[in-house]
């Protein structure tokens, strides 16, 4: 998982977006005395493409930035993230051009074959 998660984040700073935060699930089960096999959160984005969301409908900010979940379950390492385009319809969004390019960012990011 580790060398998946370095990849897809050399990925996020290649392609101009930035790295917010990380949450490590398992760490912080481990905190309080649970289990729980490895599963981070990568939380990231580009404010340059992120406002011209929020400058058409303000109330899209609680989906941004972007995030990814890495996890591994029975030996085996998953990803997966909420589509931007999916926000179109939810948010009753207008700048379709900005989410579908949104859309291909992510598959950049993920599309590891």
């Amino acid at each position: 998982m580790d060398e998946l998660e370095s990849e897809i984040k050399k990925r996020i700073i290649d392609l101009g977006a930035e790295i917010f935060a990380e949450i490590d699930h398992a760490e912080n089960a481990k905190k309080v005395g649970m289990r729980l096999d490895p599963t981070k959160v990568i939380i990231f984005g580009n404010p340059k493409v992120g406002t011209l969301l929020m400058q058409e409908r303000r109330e899209i900010a609680y989906e941004l930035p972007l995030r990814i979940v890495i996890w591994t379950s029975s030996g085996k390492t998953y990803v997966g993230y909420k589509r931007p385009s999916e926000l179109a319809s939810e948010f009753g969004m207008r700048n379709l051009e900005v989410l579908k390019r949104m859309d291909e960012f992510m598959e950049k990011i993920t599309n590891l074959n």
